[in-house]
């Protein structure tokens, strides 16, 4: 990071400021995602909040994250990752406020998009500043940020319940607010130093390219390969968070208890994922190592499933979820394969469009095999065929090339 002074505030001093401002935005990232379900049976006695309703709540997330990865990298252009992350932190307190306050359903809708659409621009912005303030030390810093937006996965499922046991479902929501508004304070104490960068980083933008169009990074494999792998990831993980109990209890004869330990096995998987993947993914050679071994195990994990379910259920589980260690790796290759923390944004932004896309509509094609076939292998197959693809970016990622490089040869070979 540059710009070695400012006003009170040095080099090393603002630099831990940035990392504790990028783990408390992490830490607040998926609270609100989590805590809606939890309460659903409380919401309903206030506002009507049928299967269907709950239903649309779900589908929100994915669909708010991609697009919030076409406009965010141009919004930080003009305000700054600081200036993002400000807003992004002001926008979800006051998301988490309005759902508590909700008078309708329509009220907890709106403050639900509003509320997905910050995360998803805190989604894109968090490999930039991790670029920006720890260059040098990406993959420790991602393998902390990975972890607290695990943790804040969690945390609503046993706290919330308890906010809402004690104080009502509003109170519940709307508590979650704090985090956000601790979110804010590290980057509001920066900006003394900001200000005193911003010229220089002004500087820094007018030498690079603009923010890329959503087809333009088409042109960078290795763009292509993080967002291939991140898609995979995704696809499978949101996948399986609504086939697996399903499947367990109607081919390896399960119960429905037994089903939700094997879904929270799965989701329990991605807290050491998250603090070791990062780490090794900046590593060289890694990379392919980790793409290989994530393509073996969700396939092995997959075509267990379909052909001897009942043997080994939590072991295919345990499988499918090392499957899906390539997301905490793209997270950390974003800022590892750029130069610079505005092309870690725009990668990032393009590859949150596209991989929760991918990630939104996996359950739905999924889900729809099941209804057409009324057998649960075609999607436990499709799945496992997806999940393949990702083999490709063995060679590309093993190049080790970065996103800059790529693009300037794409436009030297258009141009001669």
């Amino acid at each position: 990071m540059r710009g070695s002074r400012s006003v009170g505030i040095d080099r090393r001093s603002a630099t831990w400021l940035g990392i504790a401002g990028v783990l408390l935005l992490a830490l607040g990232g998926r609270t609100g995602v989590a805590a809606l379900s939890p309460l659903a049976t409380e919401i309903e006695l206030d506002l009507p909040l049928s299967g269907l309703w709950l239903g649309l709540l779900g589908t929100i997330p994915p669909l708010a994250y991609a697009l919030a990865g076409l406009y965010t990298p141009r919004v930080t252009r003009r305000m700054g990752l600081e200036g993002v992350a400000i807003a992004v932190a002001a926008v979800t307190t006051l998301a988490h406020l309005a759902r508590g306050l909700a008078p309708s359903y329509v009220g907890l809708f709106t403050a639900t998009v509003v509320l997905m659409l910050g995360v998803g621009s805190l989604n894109v912005i968090l490999p930039g500043l991790v670029k920006l303030y720890a260059p040098a030390h990406i993959g420790r810093v991602t393998a902390l940020y990975s972890t607290a937006m695990a943790i804040s996965t969690a945390l609503p499922a046993g706290v919330g319940l308890w906010l809402a046991n004690g104080f009502g479902w509003r109170i519940a929501l709307g508590s979650w607010a704090v985090i956000s508004i601790l979110a804010v304070v590290p980057w509001l104490l920066l900006i003394p130093f900001i200000r005193r960068r911003a010229a220089q980083e002004k500087a820094e933008l007018g030498e690079i390219p603009a923010v890329p169009k959503l087809g333009a990074l088409r042109h960078s494999p290795t763009a292509m390969s993080i967002t291939l792998i991140f898609a995979a990831s995704g696809l499978s993980a949101y996948s399986v968070f609504a086939l697996l109990p399903p499947v367990l209890i109607d081919q390896a004869g399960a119960t429905p208890a037994e089903a939700a330990i094997a879904l929270t096995l799965f989701s329990i998987m991605g807290l050491p994922m998250s603090l070791t993947i990062p780490l090794l993914a900046v590593r060289p050679k890694w990379p392919s190592r980790l793409v290989v071994l994530a393509a073996a195990s969700s396939v092995s994990g997959y075509l267990g499933l379909v052909v001897a379910p009942a043997a080994w259920p939590l072991g295919w589980t345990v499988l499918a979820a090392l499957g899906t260690l390539t997301f905490s790796m793209s997270l950390a290759l974003i800022g590892a394969r750029t130069r610079t923390p505005q092309m870690a944004t725009d990668v990032s932004g393009f590859v949150n469009t596209v991989g929760y896309l991918f990630a939104g509509i996996g359950p739905i094609v999924t889900g729809l095999l099941h209804e057409v076939t009324g057998l649960w292998e075609p999607s436990l197959l499709l799945l496992a065929g997806l999940t393949a693809l990702v083999l490709p970016a063995v060679w590309i990622l093993g190049r080790e090339e970065y996103v800059e490089d790529e693009l300037t040869r794409g436009r030297a070979r258009e141009s001669a």
